[in-house]
């Protein structure tokens, strides 16, 4: 169990509940387009008068899919219509033993938590300006992950291999009995795998 404090960033947003879907991915794809160093093939995302970049890659898309249906399950049962999803990045280290061999583990140095609030406009009026405002939230919240991307990198472990994604990552929707704390605390103690998943 290591005690390193990763770097956390917030993020928190209103979303109406017809832009849930889209919201989600692409939130979740521009923080990981930004932070898997991996060799990538970028293509373009769409939402609302926007145009973002993505990673093209079909293991990211269904793994972003699954935690997005994961996310709605979740928040569709939370009465208070707020739900939570994290993304956390690892570094792998490996430590070598006393007598013989080495034992490896993976300590997370960044992760980001993402509260949602769903708002359901029922009027049309209501519902118009709530995407509008969401538009320039979403604008403005992209370019803050842009910002902090390029501006706080001293946490970012160095690279040490070339081969494929040098930090494993994992996106992570908490249970109802859940707290971010309890979660992020849960997900500190135990390794991640080294396949983008969870």
């Amino acid at each position: 169990m290591s005690h390193y404090q990763p770097v956390t960033f917030p993020v928190e947003l209103v979303v109406e509940r017809t832009l849930l879907k889209e919201a989600l991915r692409a939130i979740l794809h521009t923080i990981l387009f930004h932070r898997v160093f991996a060799n990538i093939k970028p293509k373009d995302m769409d939402i609302l008068d926007l145009t973002i970049p993505i990673i093209d890659d079909p293991e990211i898309e269904k793994l972003v899919e699954e935690k997005i249906a994961a996310f709605i399950k979740a928040a569709d049962a939370n009465p208070q219509s707020k739900g939570q999803i994290g993304i956390m990045f690892y570094e792998k280290r490996t430590k070598k033993g006393l007598w013989f061999g080495s034992t490896s583990s993976e300590v997370c140095w960044e992760q980001w938590a993402i509260t949602i609030n769903i708002v359901t406009n029922v009027n049309e009026k209501d519902k118009q300006r709530s995407i509008k405002n969401m538009e320039r939230t979403l604008a403005s919240l992209f370019l803050s992950i842009l910002r902090t991307v390029n501006d706080r990198k001293d946490h970012i472990p160095p690279i040490t291999h070339s081969d494929g994604n040098p930090f494993p990552y994992q996106i992570v929707v908490p249970t109802a009995a859940d707290t971010w704390g309890s979660l992020f605390k849960r997900m500190l103690d135990t390794s991640a795998s080294s396949s983008p998943s969870t």
